[in-house]
């Protein structure tokens, strides 16, 4: 399992506002790209005895990366007990068709619990590397990874993290960063 350390946080302006306070502190668009999630848990789960977050613990995604690779992910998270992720990984297994995946999962006993839409804009300047998120047209969300790709940078810690978003000075919600999207939409 590939561990990773990222942390999101939930925007609090127009994503116009964002994008002008991005170019301010010198970042530049690297890459869009569009995310498809089909969250699916095996129906031998019973939802109404679980909390969200262990929901999604018994999740296994079918992700598109539209145009560029499509795939089967489970993500593993451990959590504190305020709810920040301790620790988290994935396993990916590249597919090549999404509808084909979803058959398969479902004549496995698997349903279709949510749906994820993310428009992904990739910002990065000369320190920085983020990831602005537009999720079922409704929410936005910057993610920082520990890799960078745009820029020769790793992150070392969550600390590292959070230091460099908050350097900036982003209308972003500082009371959480780490902000569950997928926990967010199950809500609704």
């Amino acid at each position: 399992m590939k561990k990773e350390t990222e942390i999101t946080v939930l925007v609090k302006s127009s994503y116009a506002d964002l994008k002008k306070e991005l170019e301010k502190n010198g970042f530049e668009i690297k890459e869009e790209f569009e995310l498809k999630d089909n969250y699916m848990v095996h129906n031998g789960v019973n939802l109404l005895n679980l909390s969200k977050l262990e929901i999604l613990q018994n999740c296994i995604l079918v992700r598109d990366i539209v145009s560029i690779k499509k795939e089967l992910l489970y993500k593993y998270k451990k959590y504190g007990d305020n709810g920040d992720i301790l620790e988290q990984g994935k396993i990916e297994c590249p597919i090549t068709d999404i509808e084909k995946a979803i058959e398969f999962m479902k004549a496995i006993n698997y349903r279709t619990i949510l749906n994820i839409y993310s428009k992904c804009i990739v910002y990065a300047n000369k320190e920085s590397e983020l990831v602005v998120q537009l999720v079922n047209h409704k929410y936005i969300f910057i993610e920082m990874e520990s890799e960078c790709r745009y820029i020769e940078r790793k992150y070392e810690s969550v600390e590292e993290l959070k230091n460099d978003l908050n350097r900036y000075h982003l209308p972003i919600d500082t009371s959480n960063y780490f902000v569950k999207k997928a926990e967010l939409l199950l809500d609704e």
